[in-house]
Parts: C-alpha cells; structure tokens; sequence
C-alpha cells in the first residue's frame, strides 16, 4: 500500500470522526495517544524505519499538524456562525464571549487572523476591511456577510499560512535555524511507480534514511563507512543528487539548478547548510522525477531494507 492510499484512507475514515466536535472536545491534554497513533500511520506511510521528526513527516505528506487542522475546523464553524445572524448559535458564542470563555475566545482570535489575512490576500469590502483593522472581536456582528465567505483555496492557502507559523515556533524552541516549507500538495510521485522506489525517494527528504552516512555516524561499530559507493563522499542525500559519479551528469546538473532554485542559494556549500534543501524541492514534478531516476539506479545499490539485528555490514 503506497503513501497516497493510506493517506487518503486518512482523509476518509480517521480525519472525518476525529474532527466531528472537536472544537469542544481536543485539547492538548487529550492528544497525546491520538498523536502517538497518528505518528506511526505517518511513519507507516514513507516507510521510515528509524524515528523521524513528527515535523518532517508532516511536511513530506502534506498533511497539517493535528492540532493546525482542528484550528481550521473550528474557524470554518464559527465563520459559518456569524454569516447568518439568524442563527441561534451566535448569540449564545456572544453570551460565552462576555463570560470569558477561554477556549471560545482562542477560536474567535484565530477568526479574526483568517479575515486579517482575507483582508489582504482576498477580496472583501472597504467597509469590512476597515472594522477587520479594528481587531476587536466584538465588532464580528457588524460584518457583512462576504465577510465570513471562503473558498477551499482560501482554506488552504491560510492553512499553509497558519502551519508554516507553527513550524517555525517548534523548531525554534527545539533550536533549529531553518524551517521547511511547508505544503497541503501532495509528493507529486507519478502514478504506477513501485512501493521500494517510493519509499527510498521520501527517504531522501529526511536525515534518518539507510544511506551510509546516516547509518554510520548512528553505530560506527556496525557501519564499516559512510563513503558512497563512488568513493568520492559520503553518501548522504545531497551527495547522490549532486555529486555522485554513478548518477547520469544532466541529472546532477539539472537537480542542482532546481535545488539553487527552489531554495535560492547559490552553491553546494549553502545547500548543504540547509537540513530542509531537498524538502523543499519536492513539490517540483521534475524534481521527483530526477530523484526516481537516481533511486532507481542500479549501480548506488541502495537499500531497501536493514537487519537491525545483524552484526557489522
């Protein structure tokens, strides 16, 4: 079963009935078996065999932080709330409001962010705009209705928004300098291509893959080296993207430009200062068609798979 299988499996079956009152029920307190559950679907899916940030696996499959996809529920419920004045859930979100519901107001705060950023990234009405400016939550009534429209596309342009925001907090606070891009696109991995294939490409996104660099830094008594097989460097992700002799030249060439590119840098060194470079490539069709064809070469010998259990390899 590949990635994009179980992930729509994902999408139709788990997400539907975790979601379902979530905004009364999730808390962070309550999430942390739901979190461990859905980091092993998540590390199922690319097939990861070592523990990979829950950050990165998030990224590589498109798919929100748990708690950023409940965020985005709640603000789709309220919004639909306060587009009908007639409707009966208003004036009691009002009445909580005043009381001081802490969690009701978390939600209208984040209300307010998605019409902030309506405000300046789509289309709305001067009038509208002026009483957004306010940033006064009580003034919600007094918006028109287009006000609390969306559209799927707004949705996930300001999930992205909201998601790339909470990455950057973690990772800070874990002290990391960079960020990956984060993205609700799907590895754009062509159809038809083979669960092996699949799942060293991914494993090319993340630090903790089979290559020799990775496996001999983590036990130097078990990995005799972390050289490629070229002999030229060690055998990292970059390394086989760029640099290996075994790889065809207009691959390397030409995944280096996309590299360049997509992270705008200008040399291997600064590509390789980057933990996220090749992350961040991989919403570019023809990135993941480069990357299959350097995974799928048969003279890197790549694994597929390890024996934890075996002695030096």
């Amino acid at each position: 079963m590949n990635q994009a299988v179980i992930m729509r499996i994902a999408k139709t079956l788990f997400f539907p009935s975790l979601f379902y009152g979530s905004i009364v029920w999730m808390k962070t307190s309550n999430m942390s078996d739901i979190n461990a559950l859905w980091y092993r679907v998540s590390k199922a899916a690319t097939g990861a065999v070592f523990n990979v940030s829950n950050v990165i696996l998030d990224v590589i499959l498109g798919i929100p932080p748990l708690q950023v996809s409940a965020r985005i529920v709640a603000i789709k419920h309220y919004l639909k709330i306060f587009s009908d004045t007639a409707d009966i859930h208003q004036k009691f979100v009002i009445s909580q409001l005043h009381e001081g519901n802490s969690t009701i107001l978390c939600h209208l705060q984040d209300m307010l962010k998605f019409l902030k950023w309506k405000s300046e990234y789509a289309k709305m009405n001067l009038s509208d705009k002026a009483i957004v400016a306010e940033n006064d939550i009580s003034m919600f009534p007094s918006l028109s209705k287009d006000a609390f429209m969306y559209t799927k596309g707004m949705v996930d342009l300001f999930t992205e928004e909201l998601w790339q925001e909470t990455v950057g907090n973690q990772l800070a606070l874990e002290g990391w300098h960079a960020v990956p891009n984060v993205s609700c696109s799907p590895i754009p991995i062509p159809f038809g291509v083979n669960r092996d294939s699949e799942v060293i490409l991914m494993s090319l996104l993340y630090k903790q893959n089979l290559l020799n660099s990775f496996l001999f830094h983590l036990d130097r008594q078990k990995w005799i080296s972390p050289l490629c097989i070229c002999g030229k460097e060690e055998q990292d992700a970059l390394h086989l993207l760029t640099s290996c002799d075994r790889v065809e030249q207009k691959i390397r060439l030409r995944a280096q430009e996309l590299l360049e590119l997509c992270n705008n840098k200008h040399s291997d060194t600064e590509l390789s200062e980057n933990p996220y470079a090749i992350l961040n490539c991989s919403r570019d069709p023809q990135f993941v068609e480069l990357c299959l064809e350097v995974v799928e070469t048969e003279s890197l010998q790549l694994r597929k798979k390890i024996n934890l259990n075996k002695g030096k390899q």
